[in-house]
């Protein structure tokens, strides 16, 4: 078995991710609310301690004999068990361009509220933060971790999957690979939850089109506060 924990902002495509990993390829387990929360670099999920590493989560999710997701929904694993894994865990690190996380971070939290510039500005800081302990984290562990650009996903999700494969040496599920074409909802380590009443719209994404639902100043304010440098570089080690 070949284990994967995953990180990456709200509104990523850590799901969308998950599946296609899940889709494709035999003998995989992807972890997202397992072995710490998958939106942050605390192992803990206490927004405190940064130092935190997986056994000591293990640890403190263990409750009774059982050990608990990050969701708090009990695991099918024990604690011996998952302190097995956590040396051979993989990393599948998901981003997204700022300006279309801000939006879709919007649309999935506050539909209906308007934008100020300052919940902007604080995303900003929240996704510089998180993003540049990643691409740290990710030079530490350049044998075991993969950036993934979701705009990657979207416009070539066969190179995703085929860079996955080869790097991991992952065993296919079928001889063509598999793209799911409707949305990846919200979902637990229980499972994913997919809409299948709607097709995705890749093209919202690919052609910019969320620019459309930020004002001028809106994106400014973006340009002014995001670590350009830091998220080029993050690019620059993804598929």
């Amino acid at each position: 078995m070949i284990y994967f924990k995953q990180y990456g902002e709200m509104r990523t495509g850590t799901n969308y991710l998950k599946r296609l990993i899940e889709l494709n390829f035999k003998h995989v387990t992807v972890f997202g609310s397992v072995l710490g929360w998958k939106h942050g670099m605390y192992d803990l999920n206490n927004g405190v301690d940064d130092t935190a590493d997986h056994y000591e989560w293990v640890k403190n999710k263990t409750k009774n004999g059982s050990v608990y997701s990050v969701d708090n929904h009990k695991l099918p694993y024990s604690a011996e068990q998952l302190n097995n894994i956590i040396p051979k865990l993989n990393y599948l690190i998901s981003i997204k361009n700022p300006h279309a996380f801000i939006v879709s971070y919007k649309k999935f939290r506050f539909p209906n509220k308007t934008l100020h510039d300052s919940v902007i500005i604080n995303l900003c800081k929240r996704y510089n933060d998180k993003y540049s302990r990643w691409l740290e984290f990710s030079k530490q562990h350049m044998d075991k971790c993969i950036i993934v650009p979701y705009e990657t996903m979207l416009m070539n999700y066969t190179h995703v999957i085929f860079n996955i494969e080869q790097k991991y040496n992952l065993e296919r599920n079928n001889s063509k690979y598999i793209d799911e074409k409707s949305p990846v909802n919200a979902s637990t380590d229980h499972g994913l939850l997919i809409d299948k009443k709607t097709k995705f719209n890749k093209e919202y994404y690919i052609e910019r089109r969320y620019l459309n639902d930020l004002t001028k100043d809106h994106i400014s304010i973006i340009d002014d506060n995001i670590n350009a440098s830091m998220v080029d570089e993050i690019y620059k080690c993804g598929l």
